[in-house]
């Protein structure tokens, strides 16, 4: 059973055939399949229910999955710690909330590039969920996401705690003023966005407006436009580009906790542990 088996078989796993995992891996389908059943002959065991359109995992399909998810997520973490050792540089995937990615992260950023300049660095944004999965798919090394995160997978920390505001339009000077506008709010798996639905329970307000982004830029715009009013960080919405056009409501019951968050069975590597310092230095605390 090796390496190459296994990433041919997640491939079938994740595009539900074989044609399609062919596409992706740059392979051709008569190869594909001969590794499957080369692994099936292995194990013992039917990987795959092949149906008209395509195949899926039967049960023990589906265990193999997770074993191979975790055995070519090492083989990568081997390379690169081989690599670190033997050239001294590395590369770091990071996954964030495009609002932590937005305003908290580029000093951090900039100090740790200046600090390790050999060591790639590699920023993708999304929602508190995405990231998640990004973390557990181990498509990211380490990941900032709405917390306090539990899952038997992922071990993190809080990093930062924000406050909650009710960004409005310039004009709009009140929290009732605000009540008949739209609410803006990120895709489903925002963490920002799960506090606004709970935020409008608690109020008993009717159900108003939902308008959803997907990027922090477009909702901003938006707020600035009259178009609505969002829940956002303070630190987000007093940026000074923003003076004039957008401002901050307070409201109550508004901490929410930023995590850092990695795999559990991920063995952090020189780059990881360098960010880590960084991340943690008194500089970035204050």
């Amino acid at each position: 059973m090796d390496s190459n088996g296994l990433r041919l078989f997640r491939a079938v796993a994740q595009s539900g055939s074989v044609a399609a995992a062919a596409d992706s891996v740059h392979s051709v389908p008569s190869n594909i399949s001969a590794r499957i059943r080369k692994l099936e002959d292995e194990l013992g065991a039917q990987l795959f229910v092949r149906e008209p359109r395509g195949m899926r995992l039967t049960a023990a399909g589906e265990v193999l999955a997770d074993y191979a998810e975790r055995i070519l997520a090492l083989g990568a973490e081997a390379k690169a710690a081989v690599a670190e050792v033997v050239g001294g540089g590395g590369a770091l995937r990071l996954a964030s909330m495009e609002s932590t990615a937005a305003v908290r992260l580029p000093p951090i950023l900039a100090g740790f590039a200046a600090g390790h300049p050999r060591i790639g660095l590699s920023l993708t944004t999304g929602t508190s969920e995405s990231v998640l999965q990004a973390v557990l798919e181990r498509r990211a090394d380490l990941g900032f996401a709405g917390g306090p995160v539990r899952h038997d997978r992922i071990v993190g920390e809080a990093v930062f705690t924000e406050e909650l505001v009710l960004a409005v339009p310039h004009s709009v000077t009140s929290v009732e003023q605000a009540n008949t506008r739209a609410m803006l709010v990120f895709r489903s798996g925002c963490a920002y966005r799960a506090r606004t639905e709970n935020w409008l329970r608690r109020r008993g307000e009717p159900p108003r407006t939902i308008m959803e982004f997907g990027t922090l830029d477009g909702l901003l715009g938006c707020i600035a436009a009259s178009m609505g009013v969002s829940l956002l960080p303070r630190i987000v919405v007093e940026r000074p580009h923003l003076a004039g056009q957008i401002s901050a409501l307070t409201i109550a019951d508004s901490r929410v906790e930023t995590w850092v968050i990695r795999h559990r069975d991920c063995v952090p590597s020189r780059a990881m542990n360098a960010f880590m310092d960084c991340l943690r230095s008194p500089a970035q605390a204050a």
